[in-house]
């Protein structure tokens, strides 16, 4: 009984101690907020973004702005690592940054909040498995790990390749990039987004659960069909691998081809649109329009 009464008098004090530092807590919290808001962001940041990231070309200033200061923060709060003697730069750390936060602009919150690592390869790698250490070669060829442009292990590290990274920023038309893909996938596991495995009985933590599983799924079939018939689709045959491939592959072709998506799947774009709180087709046509462009450049 003493134990038990010491035990309930322990819990009440940590209790009330909590509740008496939580207004200085919050007051931290608070003074971190405002500093990191007023963090003078590097006068060369905008135009690089210009120049190695056009990708970004279509968001208004204020946009650039929160834009700058969500990657300074991945830079700032995250473990970087240049892997196989890769030295990385800050350049080369904000045009990572930058696309990643790109998907988070508009999404409340911190930004990719299970983040803890973003390891940076020169090239493609081959990715570490573990297998039995009693066995020292492969046995088949099928075994044989692949060299990958990028990976999200879903413990909050991310692996991508700085060639991929590079190729895929020069280009933000072609509705490929390792960033957006590798970073989707990263969401996709702090929100549940898609089915573990083959199991397609998920609950999303999205705002309309039901509406969220059963719309990827229709579109996921949708793309499943065409690649079985060799039709033509905007977004490639790997997102037909499963359904976790396909939503990041169905990101980097909201994100880079937004029009085309639209007109080939309304309903996928709009759910993504949604989920993002971003429309980027809607502001390409802005961009063209006072550009005096009719399209985007392919």
């Amino acid at each position: 009984m003493d134990e038990l009464l010491i035990g309930i008098g322990s819990a009440l004090l940590l209790a009330a101690g909590f509740f008496a530092l939580r207004p200085l807590l919050l007051s931290i919290a608070q003074n971190d907020a405002r500093r990191q808001a007023t963090r003078p962001i590097p006068a060369k940041w905008s135009s690089l973004l210009d120049t190695a990231a056009p990708a970004m070309r279509h968001l208004s200033d204020e946009q650039r702005t929160l834009l700058l200061r969500a990657s300074s923060e991945l830079i700032r709060t995250r473990h970087w690592e240049g892997c196989q003697g890769l030295v990385l730069t800050e350049e080369m750390q904000l045009i990572i940054a930058a696309h990643a936060c790109l998907l988070t602009l508009a999404i409340p919150g911190e930004p990719f909040p299970g983040l803890r690592e973003i390891l940076v390869y020169p090239a493609t790698f081959v990715p570490r498995t573990v297998r039995d250490p009693r066995k020292w070669v492969w046995t088949n060829e099928r075994d044989r790990p692949l060299p990958e442009l990028g990976e999200s292990w879903g413990n909050g590290i991310i692996v991508i390749s700085w060639d991929a990274v590079s190729e895929g920023a020069r280009d933000p038309a072609d509705g490929h990039n390792v960033v957006l893909h590798e970073f989707a996938h990263e969401l996709a596991y702090e929100n549940d987004l898609t089915p573990a495995g083959v199991d397609r009985a998920w609950k999303p933590r999205v705002a309309s659960p039901d509406n969220w599983s059963s719309t990827l799924l229709r579109a996921y079939e949708r793309l499943d069909a065409k690649v079985a018939a060799h039709a033509p689709s905007v977004m490639s045959d790997y997102g037909a691998t499963d359904i976790a491939e396909f939503f990041a592959v169905a990101t980097e072709v909201f994100f880079e081809r937004p029009e085309e998506l639209g007109h080939e799947d309304p309903e996928l774009y709009e759910l993504l649109s949604t989920f993002y709180r971003q429309d980027p087709a809607r502001d390409f046509m802005k961009l063209d329009s006072a550009s005096g462009l009719t399209g985007r450049k392919r």
